[in-house]
This record gives structure tokens, C-alpha cells and sequence, in this order.
């Protein structure tokens, strides 16, 4: 028989919903402060709030043990976008697409429940929230301070509920503070969940400030509820959520939903435009964008960030990151495990950037128009702009060595660099993929650059902050909505002043990439091709595509091939300077091209039962009320 338990100290449901009357005396929620402390001042019960900020996701910072234990492994690896060299990656078991388990070890990845994952997070950080709530009439404030407490306490427990959700599905709602015995409530339909969560995020907009001091930067605004908003809604409206407990099949989008995504977009996109004096929010320009990503310590964030992590990671971190995620270990200066982990590029994500044409325009690579061929020649010249600023490839100029010679990219077979990854204990035959990110990176983040300053100085002077939303997914977003509610790539919804076509071109010409070319648009099948491929591109390693792919119900497909993961090796033509010491080099005359099998990238999600993630099975064996998904 199934036992409801009274307090449990782990387990999905469990970390949040368990009671207990003397929580802030003794919990750690609290800070150690007593409930009458917690609630005497606008700083105390700010201050408690504030506990929920460090539970947000962190995912591009090497953060050590913090956010589920990625151990030198980059969340693009999810989806499509990335490989993994790193042997250890605790993603094997999700790689697998055998999720349930009862192994508490495997229990540190994003699929499991331990406590450093997002889920493990969220539900703790939604009992706070909802304890702040329950008593915010206990706290003597004014009318500016209180709404200044609820429109966050609103807009966290909207987030982190939904970063439950878009994992399991509907869930149970989470409204209130749970006392023993009350917690074995029923899940409810996704639509249901997020039409609560959707509440939520009207408290917060009615209530968030249009801004914060430079000092407070990094708390949830007015913008970034409207965004959010948005995107809540666009998820709602997306096949996968048309789906009940039950049953896991392909769907279509829901248009009336769709509809009302896309007015929520324009009320964002419209509200951005009207307020950017405040709040210094804005589409960047082709200039700005090179280096939208990174950027230095005395500046608190680039002009399209909306909402985000704020966070200045140590020293230590910092490195870390740099060494763990981004580089190779012949531009890192160590022998150990950071530097041989690199999450690189795959040719699928590669393959989606399109190619400008002898007319000027430009194409997806499979358009003949395109005059896409594979070959040095073609290959990767006259790509989209943003090709070149999200991907290095082998032979390409990288800084400098501290001699100012230039440091060139040397991920082609043979040299020294890409060999020493087929004999490293770290790697245990994991592949390079040949390609290498550029996004978060600049050319001085090299230790070759200069190694008198050593293995960790070379990576301190820029950071990479975790970044939600930015300005261009509001337009990605209202793309696809509004193509969704009306079949067409021209039409306008009902007062949105825009179309999906438009919203595309907004953010492809800012870059310098052409219109859509008009067959593509008149086209719906190609434009839901062209909208998902300008998606893809644009937000390329910033934590959309697994969630993208899962949503848009096309994962099955995606991944039905034994090894679906591409890469390409880099051969050299001509001879090159392979330096022993590693002072100095130079590239062969050219290289030729070979896309090759990734086979130690699998993907086992092409099971239907893979779109939504098991509930732990301990917890469905404990609650009568917990119904577990389809396939589990």
C-alpha cells in the first residue's frame, strides 16, 4: 500500500511540499534568524527572498559541485548543438534515454532530483516564495516596498515552477504552504499548470519595477515578466504541452493559444520599445553583437539582456570556465581534466547557418541557390555573419602567441593538439567534433597568448553571465507564434503590429543577413523550416534548443539515426610547424573534409516517452495522487 509521508527530506514532491510549523526556527531557509526576525523589516524579509536568487540556474559558469554537477560538461551537449569530450560527463546516463533510476549517483544530472539540480532547486526555492506570501502582511511596509516584495516573490514562484513543468509536464499546483498530511494532492493538466503559473506572472508585471539601481541590477523587472510571459505562453501553445497525463503523441499547435503568445510578445516587443531610456534595453547592433556575450567586470550587462543570473564568478570559477567549457587543452597551459573537457560545435548545429548566394541573398545550405558545396571553397565561406561569431574551425587566426606571432586554431588531425585528445585518460576515446566555440570567447583567452602570466590570468578579464531571455527572443518567439495562430508568414494577428515574416527580418538584417527570400515565406512548411533554423542560429548554445526540439515535438525524429551526431575531420594539405614547446606554430596551405559518425555521441531520445522526463519512482510508490508519465 502507498503511504503519504508527513515530512520527507528528499524527493521530487517531497522538498517542497512537506510541512513543518517551526521551518524558520530551524531551517537553513531561514539564515538562522527566528520567524518574528524574518518579519520585522523590509531588509529581513528581502533578505530572505534573496534566498532564492543562488538557486537560479548558473549554466554558463563552471560553478564546481553547483548545478547538477555538470563536472566540465556544457549544457548545449543536451540536443544537437554540441559534443562532449570529457569521459566522466555525468550526461551519460541522460544521453542514454534510460532516465529512471534509482541510483542516487546518477541522480546528479539534469535529469535527476538530487539537490543541485534545477528541479532539486526549484521546489525549495517555490516553499520559500510561497512562505513569503503567506505572510507578507506581517512585515511593516510601504505600498512601494511591498509590491517591490510580491511582484518578485510573484515572478520566482512563476519560474521555477516552470522550469518544473516544461520537464514533467502539468504538475500539481503550488500555492500554498503545505502542512503534513495535506501534500498528496493530484498533478493537473500542463494548460492548467501554466494557467496558474501565467497568474502568477500578471502579479509581477502589475507590481515589478521598470527598473532597479545599478546596485540591485540583476532582479526580475517589469520587461522581464512581460517576457517571460510570452515565452510561458508560447510554450502553452506548443505540441507537446496539447498533450494530457496520459498520453504522449504528436500534436499540433493550439492557434488560439498561439494567438494570444503572440500578442503577449508584441505587448513585450512594444513595451522594450517604449521604455528603452529606462531600462537600456534594445536590439544590439551588428557592432555590439560581436561581443554580446562577454564583457568586462566594470560593466553590469549588454543591451539585449532582459533577464538573467546576475553573478561575478571567482577567480577560480572564472578559469574553470574558460579551461572546462570553451577551450582546448593546447590553448588552456594544463595536463588535468578541465583542460581536456571542450564542449564543441557539432556539424548539425553547423548546417544551420545559411549561405549567401551569387544573387547576394541568403540561403539554407540545401537550397542549390545557396551554392553551398563541401568543399574548402565553399564550405564555410560566405556564411551567415553569425557563423563567425559563434564557431572557430581548424586553421582560423586566434590571437597571438606571446612572440605576436598568430595562434591558429589546430583541431586538424595530426597535430599535436588534436592528438594528444585520442590518448588522454580524460577523453577515453571520445571525438573531436573539429569545430570550436567562439561565442563566449575572446582572442586573449589563450594561454599562448601570454604565458608569463600563467594557466588561470589569461581567462579573468571578461565574464560570462547566465542569460534567460535577450531582446532578440522576443522576436524569435513572436515569429513563431504568430506564424502559428494564422498559417501565415504575412498575416498579422489581431492588433500586433507586425507580422512573422517581418519579426525575422527585424533580426537577421541587424546582422546583415538579406530578407527571407520570398518563396520560403509564401511557403508555410519552409517557413516553419526557416523561423526553427533562424531560432536555432540565433540563441545557438544559450539553453533553447533541448527544450526547442522537446516542445516542438520533433526529437523522435531528429534523433532516429544510430549515431546522429556529426562531425567533420580537418585532414591538412601542405605542411605545417607543429612547435614542441609550444611557442610558436603555423597551418598548412589548406585542408580537406570528411564528415564522420560521432559514435560515442548517442542519443537515445527517440522514444515518445522521452519528450517528458519520469517523475522518481520512490515518489510515485509514496503518493497516491502522484500519477507518473506516459512510458515510465
Amino acid at each position: 500500500m502507498k503511504k503519504t509521508y508527513k515530512y520527507a527530506v528528499v524527493g521530487l514532491l517531497f522538498l517542497f511540499l512537506a510541512g513543518c510549523e517551526d521551518f524558520l526556527d530551524k531551517r537553513e531557509d531561514s539564515g538562522g534568524l527566528t520567524e518574528e526576525a524574518v518579519y520585522s523589516s523590509y531588509e529581513s524579509i528581502r533578505g530572505f527572498l534573496d534566498q532564492v536568487y543562488p538557486k537560479l540556474e548558473a549554466y554558463n559558469t563552471f560553478e564546481g559541485a553547483d548545478d547538477g554537477k555538470n563536472q566540465r560538461t556544457y549544457v548545449g551537449v543536451m540536443a544537437d548543438e554540441m559534443s562532449a569530450t570529457y569521459n566522466k560527463t555525468v550526461f551519460a546516463k541522460f544521453f542514454s534515454g534510460s532516465w529512471l533510476t534509482t541510483d542516487k549517483a546518477a541522480n546528479v544530472t539534469e535529469i535527476g532530483n538530487g539537490n543541485n539540480t534545477p528541479i532539486g532547486k526549484a521546489l525549495p526555492a517555490i516553499r520559500i516564495v510561497n512562505r513569503v506570501i503567506a505572510n507578507i502582511d506581517k512585515v511593516p511596509l510601504t505600498g512601494e516596498q511591498r509590491n517591490e516584495i510580491l511582484g518578485q516573490a510573484y515572478f520566482y514562484r512563476a519560474w521555477f515552477y516552470f522550469n518544473v513543468i516544461k520537464r514533467y509536464g502539468g504538475m500539481p499546483i503550488l500555492d500554498v504552504l503545505f502542512a503534513g498530511g495535506d501534500d498528496d494532492i493530484p498533478r493537473v493538466t500542463y494548460h492548467e499548470s501554466s494557467a496558474w503559473m501565467v497568474g502568477d506572472i500578471d502579479q509581477a508585471i502589475s507590481m515589478l519595477p521598470d527598473t532597479w539601481p545599478d546596485n540591485q541590477y540583476g532582479r526580475p523587472t517589469k520587461l522581464a515578466a512581460l517576457a517571460f510571459k510570452e515565452m510561458a505562453l508560447l510554450y502553452d501553445a506548443s505540441p507537446l504541452m496539447q498533450n494530457d497525463l496520459n498520453s504522449v503523441q504528436i500534436k499540433s499547435y493550439d492557434q488560439e493559444r498561439a494567438k494570444a503568445a503572440a500578442k503577449a510578445a508584441w505587448a513585450a516587443i512594444t513595451y522594450m520599445k517604449q521604455n528603452e531610456a529606462k531600462t537600456g534595453v534594445r536590439l544590439a547592433t551588428a557592432d555590439e553583437y560581436m561581443n554580446l556575450f562577454w564583457f568586462p567586470d566594470t560593466e553590469l550587462k549588454r543591451v539585449e539582456t532582459i533577464w538573467w543570473r546576475r553573478r561575478i564568478p571567482s577567480d577560480s570559477d572564472r578559469s574553470k570556465t574558460a579551461r572546462a567549457f570553451w577551450l582546448y587543452a593546447d590553448m588552456t597551459g594544463g595536463t588535468g581534466s578541465e583542460s581536456f573537457a571542450i564542449s564543441c560545435p557539432t556539424l548539425n548545429a553547423v548546417n544551420m547557418y545559411e549561405r549567401k548566394g551569387a544573387d547576394g541573398i541568403y540561403y539554407p545550405i540545401n537550397d542549390t541557390r545557396s551554392g553551398y558545396k563541401f568543399d574548402p571553397e565553399h564550405a564555410f565561406i560566405d556564411r551567415d555573419p553569425r557563423f563567425y561569431n559563434n564557431i572557430l574551425i581548424p586553421g582560423d587566426t586566434w590571437g597571438t602567441y606571446a612572440s605576436g606571432k598568430p595562434y591558429y586554431i589546430r583541431l586538424w588531425r595530426g597535430c599535436t593538439a588534436y592528438n594528444n585528445y585520442g590518448s588522454s585518460k580524460h577523453t577515453n576515446g571520445r571525438q573531436l567534433s573539429g569545430f570550436m566555440c567562439r561565442k563566449f570567447l575572446w582572442p586573449e583567452a589563450n594561454y599562448r597568448h601570454d604565458q608569463t602570466l600563467g594557466t588561470t590570468k589569461p581567462f579573468l578579464q571578461k565574464i560570462a553571465q547566465t542569460v534567460f531571455i535577450r531582446a532578440t527572443q522576443l522576436y524569435l518567439d513572436f515569429a513563431e507564434a504568430s506564424f502559428e495562430a494564422t498559417g501565415s508568414a504575412t498575416a498579422k494577428v489581431e492588433d500586433c503590429g507586425m507580422s512573422a515574416e517581418e519579426a525575422l527580418n527585424t533580426i537577421r538584417n541587424r546582422i546583415g543577413v538579406t530578407d527571407i527570400p520570398s518563396d520560403i515565406v509564401s511557403d508555410p512548411e519552409k517557413f516553419r523550416e526557416a523561423y526553427r533554423r533562424e531560432r536555432g542560429v540565433e540563441l545557438m548554445f544559450e539553453n533553447h534548443r533541448w527544450w526547442d526540439v522537446r516542445r516542438w515535438m520533433i526529437m523522435h525524429t531528429l534523433f532516429n539515426e544510430p549515431y546522429p551526431i556529426k562531425g567533420v575531420y580537418f585532414d591538412p594539405v601542405g605542411s605545417y610547424e607543429d612547435s614542441a614547446d609550444g611557442k610558436s606554430g603555423t597551418r598548412p596551405a589548406s585542408f580537406t573534409y570528411t564528415v564522420f559518425d560521432m559514435e560515442k555521441e548517442i542519443r537515445g531520445f527517440s522514444n515518445m516517452r522521452n519528450y517528458w522526463y519520469p517523475l522518481p519512482q520512490h515518489d510515485v510508490d509514496a503518493l497516491h495522487n502522484l500519477q507518473q508519465n506516459p512510458g515510465w
